[in-house]
């Protein structure tokens, strides 16, 4: 496996709520039922930072993250990009990324571009799993962060994906990022530059997002409204900052995705055996967003 994993020890000297014993409790208490996949330490801490830091709640979230890979794979399995070439393309017509550095606050930045307008081959879910496996890289080889803020550049937003953003999809989406997805935890989203359907973009993103969410949706003008918020030291060359090209940028992520196979094959076997779940434990029945099995 060619990931670098971060020192499990930075976590905790970074973090001073974390408590090893509740990740090991957290360990302990998963390896206890008989319905899920075992997990170790990194992810423990990051279930246990999405959270709060609540054992009481952090069990509920472990059973339901684990619960939606089966249910949702188009987004969550199938994410060795190197085994599946039809997926591979997705790579040269969309940057999906995070950004080298974080902020003071510990956010780590994803910044996102289409580079076509061409995307008619493909499904917004395959977009999401692009990013879910930008962020779960970063936060195996950085640590969890505390938040994440999006950088959307929409100026090429491919028409033909407008009539895919479906509701239910984006309601999904938001729900399960904001409640349930420990690798990602949204501060806010920046939406910025040109695009003749601009309005009818935004207009599903706040229709479709969660009521904690809305107040988290900025849409800029210009980039120099952007970097009121997303100061220059953390953004592209491309967008004013101080970082590399986002061409350079770019290439590099998809390295790292294309040469990680394995960690993705390693995660993707980390799903629920349905057959073994409890008869009293109903969270497959009660999942947001999906019709009961």
């Amino acid at each position: 496996m060619a990931l670098n994993l971060v020192n499990i020890k930075t976590i905790y000297a970074e973090d001073p709520k974390l408590e090893e014993k509740d990740v090991k409790s957290l360990v302990k208490w998963v390896q206890n039922q008989p319905h899920l996949p075992k997990i170790g330490d990194f992810e423990a801490i990051f279930f246990l930072k999405k959270s709060g830091y609540r054992l009481g709640h952090v069990q509920t979230t472990v059973d339901t993250f684990f619960t939606l890979k089966n249910l949702w794979p188009d987004v969550f399995l199938e994410r060795n990009f190197a085994k599946t070439p039809q997926q591979q393309g997705i790579l040269d017509t969309m940057v999906m990324m995070v950004l080298p550095k974080r902020t003071p606050e510990g956010y780590a930045i994803i910044f996102m571009k289409p580079l076509s307008p061409n995307m008619i081959n493909y499904k917004i879910e395959t977009l999401y799993k692009y990013v879910y496996m930008a962020c779960l890289l970063d936060v195996y080889q950085k640590g969890p962060a505390n938040g994440h803020i999006i950088v959307y550049d929409i100026q090429h937003f491919p028409e033909c994906f407008i009539p895919k953003m479906e509701y239910s999809f984006f309601k999904k989406f938001f729900y399960y990022d904001y409640e349930v997805i420990p690798i990602m935890q949204v501060k806010e989203m920046h939406i910025y530059n040109t695009n003749p359907r601009m309005d009818e973009i935004v207009a599903v993103f706040e229709a479709t997002a969660l009521k904690p969410l809305l107040p988290l949706i900025i849409v800029h003008e210009s980039l120099d409204d952007l970097m009121k918020y997303v100061p220059k030291e953390y953004l592209p060359q491309d967008c004013g900052g101080l970082l590399e090209p986002v061409g350079t940028l770019h290439e590099k992520n998809k390295s790292q995705l294309l040469k990680n196979g394995e960690f993705f094959d390693s995660f993707d076997q980390l799903v629920v055996d349905e057959s073994k779940r409890p008869a009293n434990n109903t969270i497959a029945q009660n999942m947001f967003g999906f019709q009961k099995k």
